[in-house]
């Protein structure tokens, strides 16, 4: 359980509503034993309130300790609802950041997948296999089942869960997981605290066929494949989502730069760059060859074309397909992608056409 004076400092919040005494009078004795939606908090949970469109739940909410963001607090206190008299309010400048740092506290004591604490002692399990050749840090932990290729590294304090697969020369960084059946093909490189989760794929062949053809008729008569020798580079703190997949380059690697999420069921082809904390929301996807500059969002069913890049910062909302290069700061949106202020006069235009159409 955590006091009020802890959650304070932790989220950087300040007790706002100060004219309640029955809230004041809660701030020694109220133990928080865990995080909740206001819908479903009770009196010894945490809960959240950073849009109004949470504010029917707000109304109804047994939390009595509630989160909000600087620029709620006045509207609050106006309200007259009566969580302002008898609950706790915290307000901070970031309210979702204040989540995600309360989060990792709650999952230390709760979330048997967490590993934010390293085990000094390695847990080999009988009936994993691990070739001779394998160097394994401290506190490895490796599960049931699992298979470690020859001359792979798996470095301090890596966990690797059960029946994993982990092909020749792959390497794990320190206090990285591979979560049930992850797959690594030869020479994929994971860097330090990298979360890889369920059913990811690194290092399979890319896309590639040489298109063979008749010499008369100049018709298609087959696909040549052409075999990917590159590999597969993870840097530190990437996190990739349940049965995504990330193909090997042609002859260099697909590389995933520092920090760059990747959500559940995405594609990225061979050859690709994702480039430093970009986010790539599910089942979007990259073309061979494609690239990602810095903080680059990429909205769900998103995709880029062969070689295109995406410059520093920039978005491509969800459903865009983006067949062009997109400079750095950009909002993009629509197929193909344009700019999103361009792309929602159009919709507005559609639209009005075809309300003009159905009066006639």
């Amino acid at each position: 359980m955590f006091t009020v004076a802890q959650i304070s400092n932790w989220t950087r919040a300040q007790h706002a509503n100060t004219d309640s005494p029955d809230a004041v009078a809660l701030l020694s004795s109220l133990q928080i034993r865990g995080m909740a939606t206001l819908k479903a908090a009770t009196a010894a949970d945490v809960a959240f309130f950073f849009s109004r469109n949470y504010e029917a739940d707000l109304k109804n909410t047994r939390a009595r300790l509630i989160i909000t963001g600087n620029a709620f607090v006045k509207p609050l206190q106006a309200s007259g609802l009566p969580q302002w008299k008898e609950s706790i309010f915290l307000a901070c400048a970031d309210p979702y950041l204040a989540m995600a740092e309360l989060s990792s506290r709650f999952s230390a004591l709760f979330s048997a997948h967490d590993h934010q604490e390293n085990d000094a002692h390695s847990q080999i399990h009988p009936t994993a296999v691990i070739d001779p050749s394998v160097k394994l840090g401290v506190g490895v932990r490796v599960g049931a089942h699992a298979f470690i290729g020859k001359n792979s590294i798996v470095r301090d304090h890596a966990v690797i869960y059960p029946q994993c697969y982990l092909g020749p020369e792959c390497e794990v960084g320190e206090e990285s997981v591979l979560f049930p059946r992850v797959t690594l093909y030869e020479r994929t490189r994971i860097g330090k605290r990298c979360r890889i989760h369920s059913g990811v794929v690194l290092g399979a062949d890319g896309f590639g066929y040489a298109p063979e053809f008749d010499a008369q008729t100049k018709l298609p008569t087959g696909h040549r494949k052409i075999y990917h020798l590159g590999g597969v580079v993870l840097e530190d703190e990437v996190e990739i989502g349940a049965n995504s997949t990330v193909d090997r380059g042609t002859l260099g690697d697909t590389i995933i730069r520092s920090y760059a999420k990747i959500d559940n069921l995405v594609q990225v082809g061979h050859n690709c760059e994702v480039g430093m904390g970009a986010i790539l929301c599910g089942t979007s996807g990259m073309a061979g060859s494609s690239s990602l500059g810095k903080f680059v969002y990429v909205g769900a069913q998103s995709g880029t074309g062969n070689q295109v890049h995406i410059g520093d910062y920039s978005k491509l909302a969800a459903y865009t397909g983006a067949a062009k290069d997109v400079e750095p700061h950009s909002e993009m949106g629509g197929v193909p992608a344009r700019p999103l202020s361009d792309y929602y006069r159009i919709l507005a235009i559609q639209n009005k056409l075809l309300r003009e159409r159905g009066k006639k």
